[in-house]
């Protein structure tokens, strides 16, 4: 049996589809993230800009370009967006300030505005809204907090690790949290509390890049070259093995399939997650990829450390 199971992997990793993105979108400067919704991408650049393009044909909605900060020489600069999230019609993006330090803004009908300033000393890394007036902030330090836009004040603070910070992801309910760091293991916790409810380790021994989390799965993507699928409930791990540094990685809506940045050709790997089997091969992106993001079952969008976000239609 066991023979079996591994001539069948071979066998559909020999004639396992290869595809090539269905469209290809520039933006203005390196892509750092991107964020889905609603047909609609959203990407934050490395030139001070929050771009927001259509998912059914590429094309550019709107650009919002935020003010430029000095550098250490006291140069203006473009600053970068490290992170973006929507809700509604709200944007939300972390963005570099001068002599190092990072700002949260919102963005509310193609207007900027400070939610977190650089005096607030808050190295912010990643936020998401939780809800329409409360958004969960990472910083670097891997300290969460929960901020309540109407009243500007943290609800909660934690340290669910003392390890480095990597990524975190919301659940689809946007009550749950699944955070990684440079330890390999997952913390799961309370997004309105901040208690934690798991901690879930084995599967990863280095840095997890990169999480998603959907319904009771939780997907990490390994510096020690290991794609890992947790299952919430009893903690077992699924494991894919790739030949270079797994930067990043997605589940899709049903838990069908599991994507992985798989190789040091930058090519995105798709896995039947009931067979474990390869299935799909998307080639396309030239440059570290950085976010992988199913919008439907057969949609993906993937961005890389350069200016090109790629829409992929599965067969």
């Amino acid at each position: 049996m066991r023979y079996f199971l591994i001539i069948s992997f071979c066998v559909s990793v020999l004639f396992s589809a290869e595809l090539s993105p269905r469209s290809i979108i520039q933006a203005r400067g390196n892509v750092q993230h991107i964020a889905l919704s609603e047909g609609k991408i959203i990407a934050g650049t490395s030139v001070g800009t929050v771009e927001i393009f259509k998912m059914e044909d590429a094309s550019k909605l709107s650009q919002i370009v935020l003010p430029p900060i000095k550098d250490f020489t006291g140069d203006e600069v473009a600053p970068k967006v490290f992170s973006v999230d929507i809700l509604g019609n709200t944007l939300l993006a972390v963005v570099q300030a001068s002599s190092g330090a990072r700002e949260l803004y919102l963005i509310e009908e193609g207007k900027p505005k400070v939610l977190i300033d650089a005096h607030a000393n808050l190295f912010i890394s990643k936020a998401k809204f939780v809800d329409k007036n409360r958004i969960l902030v990472a910083l670097l330090s891997n300290e969460f907090l929960l901020w309540d836009i109407e009243a500007h004040k943290e609800i909660y603070r934690i340290q669910p690790s003392s390890s480095h910070f990597s990524d975190f992801a919301l659940n689809e309910t946007k009550r749950m949290v699944a955070s990684s760091s440079e330890s390999g293991e997952i913390t799961v916790f309370d997004a309105l509390s901040g208690n934690i409810i798991k901690v879930l380790k084995g599967g990863n021994v280095d840095n997890v890049y990169n999480v998603d989390f959907k319904k009771e799965k939780i997907l990490c993507a390994g510096q020690d070259r290991r794609g890992i699928i947790y299952d919430l409930k009893s903690g077992a791990y699924d494991r894919y093995d790739g030949s270079f540094l797994i930067y990043a990685g997605a589940l899709s809506p049903s838990l069908k399939l599991g994507a992985f940045a798989f190789n040091e050709q930058n090519d995105i790997v798709l896995f039947d997650l009931a067979t474990k089997t390869k299935v799909h091969t998307l080639k396309g992106q030239k440059s570290t990829l950085n976010t992988i993001d199913f919008a439907t079952e057969k949609e993906l969008v993937s961005s890389s450390d350069d200016q090109f976000i790629m829409i992929w239609r599965l067969p």
